[in-house]
């Protein structure tokens, strides 16, 4: 008996821990929304687009975009609502950014998660699947870098985003944020750009088995067109 007690007193502890932590990381998304928002609508014409009615968002979902700036996370934030139930929203960071000294304070308050390349898919995004599986929101790139590209070119999509929503059924809210590639401080800062943020339908991949990573690629491909034909 003492010692399922004990397990039992670890177990409300970390669940506290866990409470703590989320509602920082929502108190300081709110925080950097309102700032950049300001930002935003100062330097930028923001324009957004819905298919979805945005109110009625909730967890477990998947928010997939393309990238192509430094902006695209706080754009996204910035076009969705702060008073639904997917706040707060729970990016992928590659590693070696998220350990970087300089950066890590930031990001970890910001609720970011580290993604190791090179371990397999299911050692990699083990964070995104538990945060999922607690009905939580991640935001991902399938791109899984930012792209310099035109919108009528496709870049190839990293096959962790199909291994995840397979893996757990997640639905997916994708979008497309368009105007801020190539973006530079000197044109920001001088109001050049006009961005346009559209958010389509969500949707679900079919039911698929896993049956090794080079499953995934065709389902990732399939998820980067929907965001692309927006």
């Amino acid at each position: 008996m003492p010692r399922l007690r004990s397990a039992s007193t670890k177990y409300k502890d970390m669940n506290k821990k866990i409470n703590l932590y989320l509602i920082v990381v929502y108190l300081v998304q709110g925080l950097f929304r309102f700032l950049m928002k300001l930002i935003f609508n100062f330097f930028m014409r923001v324009q957004i687009e819905s298919k979805e009615d945005l109110k009625k968002l909730k967890g477990p979902l998947i928010i997939a975009a393309n990238h192509a700036s430094w902006t695209d996370v706080f754009l996204i934030a910035a076009a969705l609502p702060f008073d639904t139930k997917i706040f707060p929203i729970r990016y992928a960071c590659l590693s070696k950014i998220f350990y970087f000294p300089l950066t890590l304070p930031l990001v970890w308050l910001l609720g970011s998660f580290p993604i190791k390349r090179g371990v397999g898919l299911e050692k990699s995004l083990k964070h995104s699947i538990k945060i999922l599986k607690d009905k939580g929101v991640v935001g991902i790139f399938p791109e899984g870098r930012r792209q310099r590209i035109t919108d009528t070119e496709l870049s190839r999509p990293k096959r962790g985003i199909a291994y995840l929503t397979l893996k757990t059924k997640t639905k997916i809210l994708p979008v497309k944020i368009e105007g801020q590639v190539g973006m530079k401080f000197s044109k920001f800062f001088l109001r050049k750009y006009k961005i346009k943020i559209k958010i389509g339908q969500i949707f679900s991949l079919p039911n698929q088995e896993i049956i090794n990573p080079e499953s995934c690629n065709k389902p990732a491909v399939y998820i980067m067109r929907k965001i692309r034909s927006l």
